[in-house]
């Protein structure tokens, strides 16, 4: 049940922060804290790669957050990209699987996760955030 609990505040922490969401494909209740920390750590790594990628995107600003899922396998090869939810820009939509794609491969899986592929889920936020700077004094 602890096991469960924790999945379920990472999941939730996971979405939260816009992050990805990493699923691997065996039972996840079945996974011990070795092995979940093991997805943890290779669901940042890929999570980094991406986000390097898309902040230097150029992207039309919308209030859209694009919705990507994609699998990796054990040699961090990408495979079965979809888009989910698109931006109305099809740009935004293109440098969204850039940033992916750019990212790929990613690490290999570590030993101790033993899975057949990884299942992701990426989101793309598209909006303006504003930036603010102090103000001078004359």
């Amino acid at each position: 049940m602890k096991k469960i609990l924790i999945l379920l505040l990472l999941f939730g922490f996971t979405l939260c922060a816009k992050a990805q969401n990493l699923t691997v494909c065996d039972d996840v209740a079945k996974m011990s804290v070795q092995e979940t920390a093991s997805v943890e750590n290779y669901k940042n790594l890929c999570s980094q790669k991406v986000q390097e990628n898309w902040k230097k995107s150029n992207i039309k600003h919308d209030d859209t957050v694009i919705k990507i899922t994609f699998k990796t396998l054990p040699d961090g090869s990408v495979q079965d990209m979809e888009v989910e939810i698109p931006s109305k820009f099809e740009q935004n939509n293109q440098a969204a699987i850039n940033a992916i794609l750019s990212a790929a491969p990613f690490e290999k899986f570590s030993a101790d996760l033993n899975a057949e592929y990884a299942q992701h889920t990426m989101f793309f936020p598209c909006r303006r955030y504003a930036q603010i700077t102090p103000l001078k004094k004359n």
